[in-house]
């Protein structure tokens, strides 16, 4: 009995001190966050290269690798914003390509988040605060795909930096928020699409909460005032907090009469709420005119930053999206365009600068807003299912708080505030609306809800916190055993998904996070051996690539080498080696430019035969599903094989990797 005196009276000097701390220190919150913000950088960055290179994260690395190599670059709406590219071009320039390099950005940026939580101070007491930073830096699901070259934790941050942006630019009136948020506005867009869904998104939670504002001011307690019956008006009383005081409910339901009168009398009451407002402004503004001439000048700079941060971004560079497009041969002859440099410098040009980059965008953009195909609204549920497991069971806390914090805030058992039903309603709307606007089911769209949704459940996490902290203070240990207990189970969850789903498993199928175009984490030791053979291997082909079947037999979904070898060097686009069927073999593509590789492809079995028995390279990648495949050949040639799965599912996914340390330094027959 008096150790666990002696405890809780530890617990209580602890608090007691912390307390104080924050009181007597008008930085305290701005430290702790910052102290959040250093771990949220240290859980993303450790071991970041660690993981194999999905799909996608191997196709936009490496067109970042080729603007860096050509100074080609075009925005195309297929890989999603330019912000990545050109980012991952600066570092792989300063530290070189690698997957840690191409993965950084989005992990400093996803890191940073928790710092956002400052923006909404105003909004949020400290705890909220806390917790806010907390919810950005520990959610599995934002850690996993900070961990991840994509761009939807860039622009779900920066569209989220944006909004609090204009909140504190409401709070404080500002001129400077207005500046920033027109920044981050622009990397939102940059970074990707769908940074207009956040806009949409924005001026839909912005019609419920004035809908709110105007149907159900005092939230619950006026829906039930409306249809419960007087009997249950002692339980209400005893539920909602005091300053509601004595609220008095029908007898039964309300005859129609009684409906309409009501409902007169609320728009009756709306309208004269509205005119009240406009009154009380009036009284404490300038007139509306000089309100509105004090910051056109404002808007119009805004737009104008806006703008030059977009420009530089969608901007072409070198040969445009000839230099992309075109076979290497023919890039290197086509005229450049005016690039961004060329029209900032020199007036002249700025126009034609200006009018390439807007038909470039318009053109992009359009084609990325065309309806919806049957296809894509066929499989909507399947796309809401794999997104809504990820937020289940990757982001459990965060979408049980969100809805928690937004009944307490609902119920006025919190002090009331128009953030916590915005953020809500904008990511309880994203969880069914983002599902429609995509033709890929993936787990990553649940980012887009998570975000949003971390503001109410701050404010129910932050209520736990207080609850427990109240109860200690008085020294009731039952009410501050349970809070703990809370805290535990929450934090329980969230590591228990973090270790299952972010830092081991990180490649299997079982992982709810993991879409199917992710390879096997077995692959990367074999990435690594090309990688050291390639370097010793001395200006030879360090690598071929085999597929012997063709015909009615060829596999064009499916196999790594094209049939028709005429063709090899005639690629569409500028994608080396361009005698892969590039976007089957992703991401070895990447590797292959970052290792700087000499890659050949052979389809010939016989002539693969000769190869071996002449001048074998020191690696040779094989397709399981390929019956030429001359393994007895290889295996007597010294080669050493390990196969792996290019995809999460799918039969066809197999392949093999057949390396020799002897073959190393030889030279291949052309």
């Amino acid at each position: 009995m008096s150790t666990s005196s002696g405890v809780v009276s530890a617990l209580q000097q602890f608090r007691d001190r912390s307390a104080a701390w924050f009181d007597s220190d008008d930085y305290a919150t701005l430290k702790v966050v910052v102290a959040i913000t250093v771990l949220s950088l240290v859980l993303r960055t450790v071991f970041l290269g660690a993981r194999v290179a999905h799909f996608d994260e191997g196709r936009v690395a490496y067109w970042a690798w080729h603007f860096g190599e050509t100074g080609n670059f075009a925005y195309r709406y297929i890989i999603h914003g330019p912000f990545i590219q050109h980012v991952d071009r600066w570092l792989f320039a300063l530290i070189g390509p690698s997957d840690f390099a191409m993965r950084l950005p989005v992990a400093v940026v996803g890191g940073l988040l928790p710092l956002s939580a400052l923006l909404l101070r105003a909004h949020l007491d400290r705890s909220e605060t806390v917790a806010l930073a907390f919810l950005f830096t520990l959610d599995p699901v934002l850690v996993y795909y900070s961990r991840f070259m994509r761009s939807d934790v860039l622009v779900a941050a920066f569209m989220f930096v944006a909004f609090a942006l204009l909140v504190r630019l409401y709070d404080t009136r500002k001129p400077r928020y207005m500046y920033a948020a027109a920044v981050f506005l622009a990397l939102g867009f940059a970074s990707k699409e769908n940074a207009l869904v956040y806009v949409v998104t924005w001026l839909g939670a912005t019609g419920l909460l004035l809908a709110k504002l105007l149907i159900l001011p005092n939230g619950f307690r006026d829906a039930a005032a409306f249809v419960l019956p007087r009997q249950v008006n002692d339980l209400a009383t005893a539920v909602l907090p005091e300053r509601f005081g004595r609220v008095e409910f029908a007898t039964g339901p309300p005859s129609a009469g009684a409906v309409w009168a009501r409902v007169v009398g609320r728009v009756k009451g709306d309208v004269w709420r509205v005119v009240g407002i406009v009154q009380s402004f009036r009284k404490r503004h300038d007139p509306a005119w000089q309100v509105a001439g004090a910051y056109v000048g404002h808007v119009v700079l805004a737009l104008v930053v806006f703008g030059f941060v977009s420009l530089y971004f969608y901007a072409p560079r070198g040969a445009g999206i000839d230099g992309i497009e075109s076979h290497p041969v023919i890039a290197a002859s086509t005229p450049g365009y005016v690039g961004f440099w060329e029209g900032i410098t020199n007036p002249a040009l700025f126009g034609q600068l200006l009018e390439t980059t807007v038909d470039r965008v318009v053109d992009q953009w359009g084609n990325w807003l065309e309806p919806g195909t049957e296809k894509a609204r066929d499989t909507y549920m399947k796309h809401f299912w794999v997104s809504t497991e990820a937020l289940i069971l990757g982001s459990r806390v965060v979408a049980v708080l969100g809805a928690v914090g937004y009944v307490l805030d609902r119920l006025g058992a919190t002090t009331p505030r128009h953030l916590v039903p915005f953020c809500f309603y904008a990511g309880f709307v994203s969880i069914f609306g983002y599902p429609l606007g995509t033709d890929i089911g993936a787990p990553w769209l649940a980012v887009h809800a998570i975000v949003p949704l971390a503001v109410p459940a701050a404010v129910a996490l932050g209520a736990v916190f207080r609850w427990g902290s109240a109860s200690l203070a008085t020294g009731d240990t039952s009410r501050f055993t349970s809070a703990t207990l809370v805290l535990f189970a929450l934090s329980l969850l969230v590591a228990q998904s973090a270790v299952g789903q972010v830092y081991t498993n990180t490649t299997e199928d079982g992982n709810p996070l993991v879409q199917y175009a992710q390879p096997s984490e077995s692959l990367k030791d074999d990435l690594r051996e090309m990688d050291r053979l390639a370097t010793a291997n001395g200006g030879h082909t360090d690598v071929l690539v085999y597929y012997g079947q063709s015909g009615g037999e060829f596999d064009q979904h499916n196999a790594y080498v094209g049939p028709n070898r005429d063709e090899w060097d005639e690629s569409y686009r500028n994608n080396k080696p361009t005698c892969l069927m590039w976007y089957n073999a992703l991401p070895l593509p990447w590797y292959f430019a970052a290792g700087d590789m000499d890659v050949q492809c052979e389809n010939n079995e016989r002539n693969l035969e000769s190869l071996l028995r002449q001048s074998p390279p020191p690696v040779i990648i094989t397709q399981d599903f390929d019956p030429t495949v001359p393994e007895a050949a290889l295996e007597a040639a010294g080669y050493e094989n390990e196969t792996h799965r290019m995809r999460t599912t799918g039969e066809r996914n197999l392949f093999t990797v057949w390396t020799n340390e002897d073959a190393v330094g030889n030279e291949t027959a052309q």
